[in-house]
């Protein structure tokens, strides 16, 4: 938690305790698809999600995935640097299809010397034997972390959404992975419509009861042409969340998480030239500045306010 001088566990010093170096996730694209996008649930997909499927920093057009690992590395390298690698498994449902395909892809990339882990984003839903079976084998040799995008676990939210599947659900899922010592990462949204500061810590209580490895948090921002911003078009509704607000509500999110859990993120990261608003999303360093302010200025601290279970 010290290594970066920041008052949460974050996922770079994480790794460097970890690896003793520099870590670099690389976004890769499986061309994986997904239930709630093939017709098998939804065809429409999740109310906020991008064409691309979350995978705004990946370059499936580069190629094979040892290609676009190449890719990746020239990109976010630094030349000089003592670096290690994880690949990542971002867009879309990274554990849903072909179990054949996952085993090829998901080797290949672990197969490079300088790779020390794997991210795969899935859904809790998209867990059959056969991919638990995988994920159990990846976990022996090398740092697994399987992503799940829980968003909330308010019902009503979860419907709005279209999520496709109950909480109750998501639960069986994460410990199905839990019950095999798989480190889990989950993501959360604030700013969903209608959700509020209790909805969020919600959220947390959730995550601090299931004793995970790792959290998202994510503020909602709204792309232009996704059902997302039909949405609030046609309820005319506006999103009032300010930074401050959000600053804020993080805050408190952080005070209430268990200090172990590693923190992945803080704030959105989508393309900028295609969010609608809010405007303030754009500007991701002026967000993570301000949280970790509020943090020093007020002797807070991950887990300041959490009460062990």
């Amino acid at each position: 938690m010290e290594i970066n001088r920041k008052r949460y566990k974050d996922l770079d010093s994480f790794f460097k305790i970890k690896f003793h170096k520099k870590v670099i996730k690389l976004p890769l694209d499986g061309g994986f698809t997904c239930p709630n996008r093939d017709g098998t649930l939804s065809s429409l997909g999740c109310i906020y999600c991008s064409d691309s499927g979350s995978g705004e920093w990946t370059f499936r057009e580069k190629g094979s995935i040892y290609q676009q690992i190449a890719y990746q590395k020239k990109l976010l390298s630094k030349p000089g640097r003592d670096e290690a690698y994880t690949a990542y498994f971002q867009n879309f449902t990274n554990t849903y299809g072909d179990v054949g395909k996952m085993i090829e892809m998901f080797y290949e990339a672990i197969s490079q010397d300088d790779i020390v882990g794997l991210f795969i984003a899935t859904r809790a839903d998209c867990l059959s034997d056969e991919v638990l079976e995988l994920l159990d084998e990846l976990n022996k040799k090398t740092f697994l972390v399987v992503e799940l995008g829980m968003q909330s676990v308010n019902e009503k939210t979860i419907s709005l959404i279209n999520r496709g599947y109950r909480h109750k659900d998501f639960d069986k899922g994460l410990l199905k992975l839990k019950n095999l010592g798989i480190n889990i990462l989950v993501h959360i949204i604030v700013g969903l419509p209608y959700e509020d500061r209790e909805d969020y810590l919600a959220d947390i209580s959730y995550i601090n009861s299931r004793n995970i490895w790792g959290v998202k948090i994510h503020n909602l921002y709204v792309e232009n042409g996704t059902r997302l911003f039909a949405f609030y078009e046609k309820e005319d509704i506006a999103y009032t969340m300010d930074k401050d607000s959000y600053v804020e509500i993080v805050v408190a999110m952080l005070r209430r998480l268990d200090p172990d859990v590693v923190i992945n993120r803080l704030t959105g990261d989508g393309l900028r030239e295609k969010i609608a608003y809010p405007v303030r999303s754009k500007n991701k360093a002026k967000i993570l500045a301000t949280i970790d302010k509020m943090m020093k200025d007020k002797d807070y601290r991950q887990g300041d306010l959490w009460k062990e279970n």
